[in-house]
């Protein structure tokens, strides 16, 4: 679920991608004389036109400098026999002539910034647009700090070769500021684990928030800035967008802010040191929370029901705990509830199945207790994502098919540990978009029905520590060809074979998880050999008694389990090829023979190494690699 916590993240950046082309309306002033209607139109001025140019002969362009898939190079209609005014990107006061707006968003522009670059004589520029472009790590000018009458100011990226270094004090002097945006953001993926390369110093943003007054949208997602949040941000009265994403922020957040009477969007996701609780709310302006991956704590207050137009309300992995009012179900506008990872209990009101706009509910990994009919779900018409893993619930279905046109158009099901019994439900077939199947450690009986290796989008399938049982001939995946990852072992009693037309199949060679734990697998399966992306594989309490040569060929393995076997002979030295390997666990087997002397520096990312309970004699590797990541080396239970 990992995916899902950020989506709400994605979402916002994506959506917001365009604002600057959009929102910078210009004034036109007419001649008001009852004999004269028409508009006098000035061309560009040459010295600006001229600074203009200097600017786009500073950097090359390039179709890899920016991360939108749309983008062009904007500068390519930037010729000196034209008005400047024409311009791509270029926005002039009808009036004067004076360039007021600058968009080169996804612009292609590749190049390092020019301290002095002659951008920043362009001093009535109003709009300032040069996200989603390769300036090299170059820093942001301090001369930014001269262009005084900017009121939008956007210089955001979603490739790793931006801006980078200290923002510079001098932002601050950007008094007529109404937006600034200087976050990162990425295109088709989540936008988690980025490198903040800005710094932005807390003298800096406090002196912002004391000139800025006007302030409507302040963007400094993955940008560090590493102290406490200035309670001058309480005094943004006009402020509608705050985006604080993985900013090293600590503290105690300033509770004021929730009162700031036009805060619309408020994300503070992954500061994993900053504090606070949710407030009794009255207004009903906001639209996002989103607060993932913080120390926030408390309980939801009854008075959420005041925040009529929320859309997403996105808040796991914190330390909320009690009781899941009823009242979010008052909530019509929800379409986002993701409360995962904290400490509730209590039943799971059924007032959430009256959300018609829901499309994702992920509740799992809380102390949530009691009965409850998956067909309850079937109601949330709108649902993509249900995920209700490691409760104490009791789910159950009436396990009866479900009419095409009034089930939801599920995408990922978590039901893991939900003490599901009976067979799979049959109602799965239906759902023809599924991506991620998850109904592990359950009750679930019966044979794996046929129709799962029918649902042809799913990438991940977990049927694993159930009580199903049967045979399963491994050629059948061949119809999951977007299948990333499969887990089947645990407590099923299943039995495996490689199918009949092994070498007429064509197998998802995409699967990068394979976890066939307590399968009574006597061999390898010959199937492995062509899973070229193979990143994780589990192979536990089998009968496998011998490890294939070509195993030592799959440098992308990253976790390799094959504990509790009958392993006998040697263990290779070509193991030394697996060097992204971060777990290696072959104990509880037969293995002899000394352990080979590379497994000390072969990899800098092994991080667990056991081998313990075999034969092996010899010595213990004397050589360590610098910089390693080893935390666990266990070799005991051997000669």
């Amino acid at each position: 679920m990992t995916m899902m916590r950020f989506l709400c993240s994605l979402t916002l950046s994506l959506q917001f991608l365009l604002l600057f082309s959009s929102l910078f309306p210009t004034t036109l002033l007419t001649n008001c004389s009852p004999l004269n209607h028409s508009t006098h139109h000035h061309e560009c001025h040459e010295h600006e036109s001229y600074a203009l140019l200097q600017f786009k002969e500073s950097f090359l362009t390039s179709k890899s400098a920016s991360y939108n898939p749309i983008s062009y190079p904007k500068t390519a209609s930037w010729v000196p026999t034209t008005d400047c005014c024409s311009w791509d990107g270029i926005e002039c006061n009808e009036l004067t002539g004076h360039v007021i707006g600058i968009d080169l968003s996804s612009g292609q522009l590749y190049g390092s910034m020019d301290p002095n670059s002659t951008l920043f004589s362009l001093v009535h520029l109003r709009s300032l647009n040069l996200s989603d472009n390769d300036f090299n790590h170059s820093q942001i000018p301090a001369k930014i700090g001269e262009l005084s009458q900017l009121r939008y100011l956007n210089l955001s990226h979603g490739n790793e070769n931006t801006f980078s270094g200290e923002v510079p004090s001098q932002v601050s002097q950007l008094s007529n500021l109404l937006s600034l945006d200087l976050r990162s953001y990425t295109f088709g993926s989540l936008p988690y684990d980025l490198i903040n390369h800005l710094q932005l110093k807390a003298s800096t943003l406090t002196s912002l928030t004391q000139n800025s007054t006007r302030l409507e949208h302040l963007r400094l997602s993955f940008v560090t800035i590493s102290s406490s949040l200035p309670h001058t941000l309480t005094n943004l009265t006009s402020l509608q967008k705050l985006t604080l994403r993985q900013c090293e922020l600590y503290g105690e957040f300033p509770i004021g802010i929730f009162h700031l009477p036009n805060l619309r969007v408020l994300n503070l996701g992954q500061n994993q040191n900053l504090r606070g609780m949710l407030p009794n709310f009255h207004s009903s302006s906001f639209i996002n929370i989103i607060l993932d991956g913080t120390s926030f704590y408390g309980t939801i207050p009854t008075s959420i029901e005041n925040l009529t137009s929320l859309n997403c309300f996105v808040i796991p992995r914190c330390s909320f705990y009690g009781a899941i009012p009823s009242a979010l179900g008052n909530l019509t506008q929800l379409a986002q509830l993701d409360l995962a990872y904290n400490g509730f209990v209590g039943e799971i009101p059924h007032s959430l199945f009256r959300l018609e706009n829901l499309e994702i509910l992920s509740l799992g990994y809380n102390f949530f207790e009691g009965q409850l009919a998956l067909d309850m779900f079937l109601k949330l018409k709108m649902l993509n994502v249900l995920d209700l893993p490691y409760n104490k619930l009791s789910l159950f279905s009436q396990n009866r098919a479900v009419n095409m046109t009034i089930i939801p158009p599920i995408q990922w099901l978590g039901l893991g540990s939900c003490n599901l019994t009976g067979k799979v439900p049959t109602w799965i077939m239906n759902l023809t978009s599924l991506y991620h199947l998850n109904l592990y450690k359950n009750n679930l009986q019966g044979e794996i029905p046929y129709f799962l290796f029918m649902l042809e989008n799913l990438t991940g399938l977990n049927l694993a520590d159930n009580w199903l049982e049967g045979h399963v001939e491994l050629d059948m995946l061949s119809k999951l060809k977007k299948l990333t990852a499969l887990g089947l072992g645990g407590g099923n009693k299943l039995s495996f074979s490689e199918g009949k037309n092994t070498s007429n199949v064509t197998i998802p060679s995409q699967i990068q998880y394979l976890e066939l734990n307590s399968c009574n697998l006597v061999h390898f399966p010959n199937i492995i050999q062509y899973l070229q992306e193979l990143t994780n594989l589990h192979l536990p309490c089998n009968g496998i008694k011998t490890i294939p040569d070509w195993i030592w060929n799959k440098t992308s393995l990253q976790c390799l389990m094959i504990f509790n076997n009958p392993l006998i002979g040697e263990i290779s030295p070509l193991i030394c090829n697996l060097q992204s390997l971060v777990y290696l666990d072959l104990s509880s087997n037969n293995l002899v023979g000394m352990i080979p002397s590379c497994l000390g520096s072969f990899s800098r990312s092994l991080q667990i190494l056991s081998l313990a309970g075999n034969k092996l004699t010899g010595n213990i590797p004397q050589t360590y690699v610098k910089g390693n990541a080893l935390q666990l080396i266990d070799f005991s239970s051997n000669k």
